[in-house]
């Protein structure tokens, strides 16, 4: 008895057993962060590079994996000039985010805190993994980037290495003029407002602390940028800059208008002129007024500032790199990280690029034209620069030269040229060709359209001015010239041809309307007339 009562025991005791809910005990989805001050959460696994907010934020984990800032520390041990002064950016800290005093490796220097990681932007996350659903928990990043500011990528992406932030402050990007009038305009936003940018030229819907607010925000870093990376595009841009079609990332902007709008139903007023076409220029898609006639070989004319034999397009010239070291040491002085967005940009005494205006000995010729490999020096492409500019100025100086500076077409001989042989003819049908007020395309309009597309700051006028007292305005594309030299000078010869045959009027002895310089053979130039 005492045996089988044992046994029932044992039974027993098994029955129960076997009833129990089993709860198997697994490894937590964070880890207590080593900084539990700050609460910085840092690597999972330092090993695999597993983020304790990628256990839950899985796509973001998968791309950040494969942006520089993943081996952020590995680079900065590798680089050869590895410093403690260095650690903070290379590493999760206060830097790029809004906790405002030291943590993370700054307080503990802990290999969990290696890379830049999600927290580097968003700040300490061991608050929203024990309530992520708690709003308030919620660790949004800003959008914001500003010099003087340690939030945002300027926490890092800054000082002589690194200027990134300090150079688009500068930039039209960071502190252009058309900001204050163009950020509030429904129309003008997706080009000119960061938060609409990103949304309506990128498509990005993630949330952001910014995202609600109604104060506007420049193109800052991220519209082009994006934080969380990928694999598809450099420097974790959100398009190709490569691509020459109008998905390349600049050209998603600078492609507002290049054809005329007049007789169409895109609601432009007739009196606004090309519009941000630097893009569709350099392409040669779809831009300017086709003459009546344009018989030109169009397999002949392409830039190859927009072909194969420029694979990197606008940002060649555009985001060149330059290294300013000493004269007498060659000790490093700064590094230009080309976000001025200027090409050929002024130099100051010490060779550092800078806004503004210069002379062409103060420009820097060699950091896009000769560093690209596509002219053999700085002579040479100075050389290419003016022979162009001349025979575009020439061009543009028989169409309308305003010689008492007024902006306004003044009837000939005032101000020379086609159109103020118009203007002094007056007849009815010439009002009528040079009324920017209605919605006819005429040859003259057409002409003085491809003048705003080939005109620079020494012909503005043909950017803003006045005939027979109404205005018409363009925003400048053509870059002096540059972004479509044969393409331009083609459109221009061709409009004064127009010109002289619907007017009667003869053409200035000095102006060759052939368009004698073959470029070199690339991605041929489709035109059609229209």
């Amino acid at each position: 008895m005492r045996h089988i009562g044992a046994a029932l025991v044992a039974l027993i005791a098994l029955g129960a057993c076997t009833t129990e809910t089993v709860t198997y005990v697994d490894r937590p989805p964070f880890n207590p962060p080593v900084d539990s001050v700050a609460g910085f959460l840092g690597y999972y696994s330092v090993s695999t590079k597993q983020t304790n907010c990628g256990n839950c934020h899985v796509g973001h984990q998968a791309d950040w994996a494969t942006t520089g800032h993943s081996h952020a520390w590995a680079d900065l041990q590798n680089s050869g000039h590895a410093t403690a002064s260095c650690n903070n950016c290379h590493t999760v800290t206060q830097l790029g985010n809004a906790y405002g005093s030291p943590g993370g490796y700054a307080t503990k220097p802990d290999s969990a805190y290696h890379d830049v990681q999600c927290e580097n932007c968003h700040g300490p996350g061991y608050s929203h993994v024990q309530n992520p659903e708690v709003v308030a928990n919620q660790p949004l990043a800003s959008m914001i980037a500003d010099t003087g500011r340690v939030d945002g990528c300027g926490g890092c992406h800054t000082g002589v290495h690194t200027p990134y932030v300090e150079q688009w402050k500068q930039s039209a990007h960071g502190s252009g003029p058309a900001f204050s009038s163009t950020s509030t305009n429904p129309s003008c936003q997706p080009c000119h407002e960061g938060k609409n940018a990103m949304t309506v030229k990128f498509g990005v819907s993630s949330n952001f602390k910014e995202k609600t607010s109604s104060t506007p925000i420049r193109i800052v870093c991220v519209v082009c940028h994006d934080p969380h990376g990928t694999s598809q595009f450099e420097g974790q841009l959100r398009a190709s800059m490569s691509a020459p079609t109008t998905d390349n990332l600049c050209i998603k902007c600078h492609a507002r208008t290049a054809v005329p709008p007049w007789g169409t139903a895109s609601g432009t007023s007739p009196s606004r002129g090309p519009h941000g076409a630097q893009g569709p220029l350099v392409i040669g898609q779809n831009v300017g007024w086709i003459p009546p006639g344009f018989n030109y070989d169009t397999n002949l004319i392409v830039s190859s500032h927009g072909t194969g034999a420029n694979p990197r397009l606008c940002a060649t010239c555009h985001v060149a790199q330059l290294t300013v070291t000493d004269d007498a040491t060659g000790a490093f002085q700064f590094q230009s990280v080309g976000h001025l967005f200027d090409a050929i940009p002024c130099l100051d005494a010490s060779g550092l690029p800078v806004p503004g205006s210069c002379s062409q000995s103060q420009r820097d010729f060699m950091s896009g034209c000769v560093a690209s490999g596509c002219h053999t020096s700085a002579s040479t492409a100075m050389s290419a620069f003016n022979a162009n500019k001349g025979t575009i100025n020439l061009l543009l100086d028989a169409i309308w030269k305003d010689n008492n500076g007024n902006a306004i077409v003044d009837p000939s001989p005032t101000d020379g040229g086609l159109i103020a042989q118009m203007v002094a003819r007056g007849s009815h049908q010439d009002s009528v060709d040079l009324d920017f007020g209605n919605t006819i395309t005429s040859v003259a309009k057409g002409t003085m359209w491809n003048a705003a597309l080939a005109a620079g700051d020494d012909r503005a006028y043909f950017l803003e001015g006045k005939v027979y007292g109404k205005s018409f305005s363009s925003h400048a594309s053509a870059g002096e010239g540059v972004h479509n030299p044969f393409l331009l000078q083609a459109l221009l010869s061709s409009s004064i041809t127009a010109l002289h045959q619907s007017t009667g009027f003869p053409v200035p002895p000095f102006v060759d309307l052939r368009v004698r310089a073959v470029p070199p053979p690339g991605v041929r130039l489709k035109l059609s007339a229209r």
